[in-house]
């Protein structure tokens, strides 16, 4: 008896053990951990410098009546009409040395320029709007309300800038909002083509100007 008993022990665990390995084929294998990717820094890329060049801005003193040479970074340009631009936008924003005096009045941008045959280059001003009349049935008022001597330095300092960093140019004509005018503010002639007078350029070499642009209540400006 005892046996047979442990034979038919022998045999049910036998049995349990087959229907075990069966369940475990019916299941199919255990799933696989997922995976987890590893995580790892990216690489800082630092952005890619803006090409610059190197040019030579002038302005007038309060002290004297010559356009002093500020030096000054401008982007790099493909061609000389891109870089004629760069030129002039950068003389209607005004020196960033606070003992120069921003050429021309508050309000004033660059709208285009471009190069002609012969030396000619032609920049388009952008006015400020019309001031509104101080009583009704006035005209409006001017645009620009500074002298014959601010007028004339602003021309300059366009032209001689010009003539400076762009050999090629000798004569500039202005443009206001895209169109042919006979003055700025009355009283100097744009009707014809302007040449720089370099006599006004100081002879000294260009003054760095400052990394950071002065607030307007630091540059010196005629009102």
């Amino acid at each position: 008896m005892p046996r047979r008993f442990a034979l038919a022990l022998v045999a049910l665990l036998l049995l349990l053990l087959g229907a075990l390995l069966a369940g475990r084929r019916l299941r199919g294998p255990a799933p696989a951990a997922p995976l987890v990717p590893t995580l790892r820094p990216t690489a800082a890329i630092p952005p890619t410098p803006i090409p610059a060049r190197r040019v030579s801005l002038y302005f007038e003193s309060p002290n004297d009546d010559q356009l002093h040479p500020e030096a000054r970074d401008v982007p790099a340009a493909l061609d000389d009409v891109a870089f004629l631009r760069s030129v002039a936008g950068a003389v209607m924003d005004g020196p960033r040395r606070p003992e120069l005096v921003k050429p021309f009045p508050e309000g004033w941008s660059l709208r285009g320029a471009y190069l002609l045959r012969e030396g000619i280059a032609v920049v388009d001003l952008s006015p400020p709007p019309l001031a509104a009349p101080k009583e009704p049935g006035t005209p409006a008022g001017p645009r620009w309300s500074a002298g014959s001597h601010e007028e004339d330095t602003a021309i300059q300092a366009l032209a001689v800038t010009l003539a400076k960093n762009l050999p090629a140019v000798t004569r500039i004509v202005l443009l206001v909002a895209g169109d042919a005018a006979e003055t700025l503010g009355g009283h100097a002639d744009l009707t014809h083509p302007i040449a720089p007078d370099l006599r006004r350029a100081a002879d000294e070499p260009p003054a760095e100007a400052p990394v950071a642009s002065p607030t307007p209540a630091s540059t010196a400006e005629r009102t």
